[in-house]
């Protein structure tokens, strides 16, 4: 992955999920998603994730950033501690030399290049869990899907070897489905 791109991306992708947390209903939160949790559950986990990214990438501990976010990370205003946490992830991702090793899915190194691809993913494929489990618009930003698809389809096997993605592909999408379908199925979603 293109270092470059990679950062230039977290932007796009941290503001894809701040616009699906803007679009849910009041009456949303407590709704059930693709992943199993309820739509807050899913936003919590982004937040506590983007903090933890911001732990780790300024040194500190796997097992002390754990204990840092855990318990509930959105209080009384989920949309704020989703803008405040996408900032300090994005911020700690751009003073990170990319070589820089971390703590990465199930605690083994990764550096913080292969890293930065985890939250890309997660951030995307979140806010269309978010959307899905409010039943508002499901359509992601299509620059946005486009670039992360092209940014992570080179090291798709390697990242779905960490089993954080359910089933991962199904195999039944073609290279001439709609880029949306492509990126959610290969990390466990089925739109249809």
């Amino acid at each position: 992955m293109d270092a470059t791109a990679g950062s230039e991306l977290i932007g796009a992708a941290s503001a894809e999920f701040e616009r699906a947390v803007q679009a849910l209903p009041a009456d949303s939160w407590e709704r059930g998603t693709p992943c199993d949790m309820s739509v807050r559950a899913v936003v919590d986990h982004v937040v506590q994730g983007n903090r933890f990214t911001a732990l780790i990438l300024g040194g500190v501990g796997r097992e002390e950033a754990f204990a840092v976010v855990s318990g509930d990370q959105l209080g009384s205003d989920p949309l704020a501690a989703v803008r405040s946490s996408v900032r300090a992830q994005a911020d700690a991702f751009s003073e990170s030399p990319p070589d820089q090793s971390v703590p990465g899915p199930r605690g083994l190194p990764v550096t913080a290049e292969e890293f930065l691809r985890f939250r890309l993913v997660d951030l995307v494929v979140h806010a269309w869990d978010v959307r899905r489990g409010a039943g508002v618009d499901e359509t992601l930003d299509p620059d946005v899907v486009t670039r992360l698809s092209e940014l992570v389809e080179p090291h798709l096997d390697w990242m779905l070897g960490y089993g954080a993605y359910g089933d991962g592909p199904s195999g039944a999408l073609g290279p001439d489905a709609p880029a949306q379908a492509r990126l959610l199925d290969w990390f466990g979603r089925r739109p249809d």
